[in-house]
């Protein structure tokens, strides 16, 4: 492969890894909004849209792949093929992430604080997405530590969370009380709170690849 058309593959491949992550963004965002709104026709669209983001995912895959067997890259190029390559990986688990909110959907979420918390988490999580990629299209490694940062105020939201809804529990009149739907509401909750700090982590992740990929340093990696 001459060495113009390298360059013009390398370029495609930042080109798709951006363009992966704006399909995702926007299947988390919608994911969200379904379950915020108990809209199953978005829930359906963003169930349905997985195999395209697969595919992309696939695409991006061999690419590399066939960057890494054909060119044989060093220094640079190769931290940027195989970031690229992880951090793929990462966009697509978030994609799974907005299929399983979705799925969420029928039943939607209880109108309670603890949900407008998650709903409060789930727009930090998915602002850290868009800016993570914003991030990586640029190599902006300064952007990339404050994401990094971020992460703490999730974890901190999800345990805020979680605790509100054991705490509600204990006020539960359970002698007067059909508890079975406190439990679904609760599980649901649950499971979203534990998907919106996973979306975090994979930001987070994309960040630490991205500031390797720039810099060579490998102490964010996990």
């Amino acid at each position: 492969m001459a060495r113009k058309n390298y360059q013009k593959e390398l370029n495609s491949l930042r080109d798709g890894v951006i363009e992966m992550g704006e399909l995702v963004h926007t299947q988390f965002e919608r994911s969200i909004q379904a379950l915020s709104d108990r809209d199953e026709g978005v829930a359906r669209d963003v169930i349905t849209t997985e195999d395209a983001i697969n595919e992309h995912y696939l695409e991006l895959d061999r690419k590399c792949i066939r960057l890494l067997s054909l060119q044989q890259p060093v220094a640079g190029d190769l931290r940027f093929i195989v970031s690229s390559f992880k951090i793929n990986t990462e966009l697509e688990r978030i994609g799974d992430i907005a299929v399983n909110v979705a799925k969420r959907t029928e039943r939607g979420l209880p109108d309670t604080q603890t949900t407008a918390d998650v709903l409060s988490m789930a727009k930090e999580s998915s602002t850290m997405v868009a800016d993570v990629m914003d991030a990586y299209g640029a190599v902006d490694v300064g952007t990339c530590r404050e994401i990094i940062a971020r992460d703490d105020q999730i974890d901190q939201l999800a345990i805020h969370a979680s605790r509100q809804l054991i705490r509600g529990a204990t006020y539960i009149d359970t002698d007067a009380t059909d508890l079975d739907p406190y439990r679904e509401d609760a599980v649901r909750l649950l499971l979203t709170i534990d998907d919106l700090e996973q979306v975090a982590d994979h930001a987070t992740n994309i960040a630490a690849r991205t500031v390797y990929m720039a810099t060579g340093d490998d102490s964010l990696l996990e």
